[in-house]
């Protein structure tokens, strides 16, 4: 089984913003076997051609066709300036994706600066990528429809060019906040990376909660891209499966997906479980908390995958000050540091059966945030206890 996985320890100097993944999956970006009329079948029917994912939450729903609009390539290059440098916004393991200008209403280019900004995304024919997960990405995000998930407002397929358009994320990824790449972003509060935590794992939550879940496959911070609130959104679907049927636990998949994220025993087996993704979590989770990188060859030998070497200071609260962001201290409390750590243990769990759901860890993240919610309003009663004595006490000298 070939092993197909990409390292996050050496950073890109362009960092991809919509691209995602820098995966080798092998792909070629020839379409020769395949038409433009099977692909229109597809596009119309269900996801991965493989039966339909009837299902609907208050927050998201996943439609029985996708609703996308088939864009001219002579359109795309309109709306991003012809690509030129000036509209790059990043470069993957797919292509480049340039910043572009579309009207709101009809969708058709517009002029810099006037409309609605998008992300286009332009396969580069020499990528490792391509066809097989261009087709993935308007398979699944043309459907799934959630606050969490980046939307994909249509694709464009001409002659050998193949686009993907998608809404503008303008702070880009939270790879980029967490690692600093840009010496003039500001270090991400607790507060935010609680907020962006809980909107990822709303995201993949969602994707597992379908009658026939999608397996992500390829959870890592430069995935989550960022709004301007900082709301999170999953993006790249390249890799994207639909779950297990007829009664199995799992699928069975060439390994595929980024060094230090993946699952052991999807590692070991190419065997694929819906909670693979949730071991997936675990170790952004544990970025989240350490501000370090999943697996980095510049830190000394035995500190270099992340989850390996901070595994034992999890489970000890005396520990666990000692690998916490430096960025982040005096934000946050003890308690809420714990039940974190905790839930990272329950994520990173070697045996699939054992981890919590994604259900189950939404809800954990959760009761953090309430946690520090509490915490604040006792600050603040507590300072208007102060401060009120302190008047009292004023008023009897008086």
């Amino acid at each position: 089984m070939g092993l197909c996985f990409s390292s996050s320890s050496s950073p890109s100097p362009n960092p991809p913003n919509y691209s995602g993944s820098t995966s080798n999956v092998g792909f070629s970006a020839t379409t020769s076997s395949f038409g433009k009329s099977q692909f229109s079948e597809m596009a119309s029917g269900s996801i991965d051609g493989e039966g339909s994912l009837p299902f609907c939450s208050p927050d998201g729903q996943i439609l029985e066709r996708p609703n996308l609009k088939e864009f001219s390539f002579v359109d795309l290059k309109s709306a991003a300036k012809s690509f030129k440098g000036d509209t790059l916004l990043g470069e993957g393991g797919f292509g480049r994706v340039y910043k572009g200008w579309l009207d709101e209403k009809t969708l058709a280019p517009a002029k810099p600066g006037f409309g609605m900004v998008v992300a286009i995304k332009k396969l580069n024919p020499e990528s490792t990528q391509g066809f097989q997960e261009w087709k993935s990405e308007v398979n699944f995000l043309g459907r799934l429809s959630h606050p969490n998930l980046v939307k994909l407002l249509g694709y464009c397929w001409d002659e050998d060019e193949l686009l993907l358009v998608y809404e503008f994320m303008p702070k880009g990824s939270l790879e980029n906040h967490l690692f600093r790449r840009n010496p003039n972003i500001e270090p991400l509060s607790w507060n935010t990376r609680l907020k962006i935590a809980i909107g990822a794992a709303r995201g993949l939550a969602f994707l597992h909660a379908s009658e026939k879940q999608v397996i992500y496959r390829d959870f890592k911070a430069s995935n989550i891209l960022l709004d301007g609130n900082y709301n999170a959104k999953i993006s790249d679907f390249g890799l994207a499966k639909l779950g297990p049927s007829g009664g199995q636990s799992h699928v069975t998949t060439r390994v595929m997906g980024t060094y230090g994220y993946a699952a052991p025993e999807y590692i070991a087996t190419g065997h694929l479980y819906v909670k693979s993704d949730v071991y997936g979590f675990g170790v952004v989770l544990l970025e989240i908390l350490t501000g370090m990188r999943a697996f980095d060859t510049r830190r000394p030998t035995g500190q270099q995958n992340l989850v390996e070497w901070t595994k034992p200071f999890l489970s000890s609260k005396k520990k666990l000050k000692t690998i916490m962001d430096i960025r982040i201290k005096g934000q946050y409390s003890s308690k809420a540091a714990s039940q974190a750590a905790e839930l990272i243990l329950k994520c990173l769990e070697h045996d699939p059966k054992q981890r919590s759901s994604m259900k189950e860890v939404l809800e954990g993240l959760e009761a953090i945030e309430t946690i520090h919610e509490k915490s604040k309003e006792s600050k603040t009663r507590n300072s208007h206890n102060i401060s009120h004595q302190h008047l009292r006490q004023r008023a009897v000298k008086v």
